[in-house]
């Protein structure tokens, strides 16, 4: 699934082709989760100019110049593809397409990504904004029962967090993912917050120094120290763990504190 790295630099790379450009139509060929008519998408968006792209939690909003915005959620399976191309496209979502005869297509094989047309912004913090302090994370950890991983992966309480950088996180923190939220000191709460901003910066930037010009990089694991499944071991010697954690799983070292 991609995570906020991976959208970040998807992000920066649609930026980078297509700022400035109009937009010329948009295809909706799979209807099944898509709110708005194919029609109300290309009344709102044909003709206007790409202005910027950003993420907002787990989606990517690219906005234009006519104040309309078209969001796109990737969901678990999603993935995004330079257009004009020679490969096979398999379960496509939906196409946009831009005067200047290039765009771009996704594709979801679990046929639950999708584009949102103006798209709401929920009231809770993405990890990468200003509202998410180190006060907000103590006060939501506080109050929560779960385990630490499933508390971080609340997109009700901090937008952003998937689980492979949940792993990522805890182990940068030293902290269990078995770990009960509230149990953790404030002093573990204070390195978790600086481990949640400097991991999604690092991933982010090694991402950038991997992608290939004009490849949307959303599966690369490599810069992954735990949650990989190609590593047997951390950085630092230590056997990497993989256990059930819910429905999922999680990657960890025996080192992470249980709290």
């Amino acid at each position: 699934m991609p995570e906020v790295p991976e959208l970040n630099v998807v992000g920066l790379t649609l930026q980078k082709h297509f700022k400035g450009q109009k937009v010329k139509r948009i295809e909706i060929l799979w209807k099944k989760r898509v709110k708005a008519s194919e029609e109300e998408f290309n009344s709102a968006l044909r003709g206007a100019a790409l202005r910027s792209v950003d993420r907002n939690g787990k989606e990517l909003h690219l906005h234009f110049d006519n104040d309309q915005i078209l969001g796109i959620h990737m969901m678990l399976t999603g993935k995004m593809i330079l257009l004009p191309t020679d490969q096979n496209l398999k379960n496509p979502i939906f196409e946009l397409m831009f005067d200047n005869g290039a765009g771009i297509i996704v594709l979801d094989g679990m046929g639950q990504a999708k584009p949102i047309l103006n798209p709401e912004i929920p009231p809770v913090p993405d990890i990468m904004a200003d509202d998410f302090t180190e006060d907000y994370l103590g006060k939501v950890l506080s109050k929560a029962g779960g385990k630490i991983k499933e508390v971080l992966q609340k997109q009700d309480k901090i937008r952003g967090i998937g689980s492979a950088y949940a792993d990522e996180i805890l182990w940068s923190a030293k902290i269990s993912p078995y770990s009960i939220a509230k149990n953790i000191p404030s002093s573990k709460v204070a390195e978790l917050y600086s481990a949640i901003r400097t991991v999604t910066v690092e991933a982010t930037e090694d991402l950038m120094k991997r992608k290939c010009d004009g490849v949307f990089e959303m599966e690369n694991k490599d810069h992954r120290y735990v949650h990989n499944p190609a590593k047997t071991h951390s950085p630092e010697g230590e056997e990497i763990i993989v256990g059930k954690l819910g429905s999922g799983r999680t990657f960890y070292v025996e080192s992470q504190v249980l709290y």
